[in-house]
This record gives structure tokens, C-alpha cells and sequence, in this order.
């Protein structure tokens, strides 16, 4: 783990939780330096429903997405940006709003690309997606911002 990671500033409260992510009620939970894997939570409260009263799928997926990005963020250096470049999501059943907790882990990194995969699970554990996705790993100046401060 990287202690000196950018996601950390915004886990200390030093940064505000990207716009994205607090829409999607974005908390972090943990980092598991043994397994390279983050604990997240989404407080969703029902603004991103389908017509039959679920959390829509592309919600799900950019879930996700903010559960393996802080894991692999928590494990390369402070200058260096990582983007997704692919990503594939299993939807395995409807996910009612709520709590929804999800996991990010860095299957496998090398210098320029990594592979993590992602699980949600609703208030009762059960599993509502999965997901894998590539990362680019690019060293160099990160720009952070603008950073436009979270409405209270």
C-alpha cells in the first residue's frame, strides 16, 4: 500500500470525494494491503432507478469502477494516474436502493497496465454484480482538479 497516495487525501478529508462518487454515496471503508483490496459503500438512496424500481445498471458499473480504481490508486505512487480502458460488468440480479457494499482488487500490475475485478453486494450479502477491468498506468504530473468543492 501506498501510504502517500492520492486517494488518501480524499479519504482523510484533505480533498473532497469526487463529484461521481458522492452522487453515489461513496464511503470508503478499508484497504487490505494482503489481498490489494478495497471496501467501499454506496449509500444509495433511490435517485437512480430504472422504470421497475432498481438501481440501473450503469450505476452498478460505475460503482464498481469507484471500487477497483481506490484499490489499484492505493497501490502506485502519488505522480502517477491509472484510467480505465476496459471494462466488463456481470449484472447477477436487481439491486433495490440502499446500501450497497462493494470490493475492489488488483488482480495483477505491471508497469503500465492492471487488472482489477470488482463484487457488490446488497444489505444481505447477496451478490448483484461483478466486474473486471484494465487499467492504464501512466507515470508523470497528476493534475488534480479543478477540484469543485461537494454541495453540503
Amino acid at each position: 500500500m501506498n501510504e502517500n497516495a492520492l486517494i488518501w487525501k480524499v479519504i482523510r478529508g484533505e480533498l473532497d470525494v469526487p463529484r461521481a462518487a458522492a452522487a453515489l454515496g461513496w464511503t470508503f471503508v478499508g484497504y487490505f494491503d494482503e489481498t490489494k483490496e478495497a471496501h467501499v459503500l454506496f449509500a444509495n438512496g433511490g435517485d437512480f432507478t430504472n422504470a421497475m424500481g432498481y438501481v440501473q445498471g450503469g450505476i452498478l458499473s460505475a460503482m464498481l469502477d469507484d471500487a477497483m480504481g481506490p484499490a489499484l490508486y492505493l497501490q502506485i505512487a502519488p505522480d502517477t494516474v491509472a484510467v480505465t480502458i476496459e471494462s466488463k460488468t456481470s449484472y447477477l440480479r436487481p439491486a433495490r436502493p440502499g446500501k450497497i457494499a462493494g470490493v475492489g482488487k488488483v488482480e495483477h500490475m505491471t508497469a503500465s497496465v492492471a487488472f482489477t475485478s470488482g463484487v457488490l453486494r446488497d444489505s444481505e450479502d447477496n451478490v448483484i454484480a461483478t466486474a473486471t477491468a484494465t487499467f492504464f498506468i501512466k507515470k508523470g504530473d497528476v493534475a488534480v482538479g479543478p477540484v469543485i468543492p461537494a454541495t453540503q
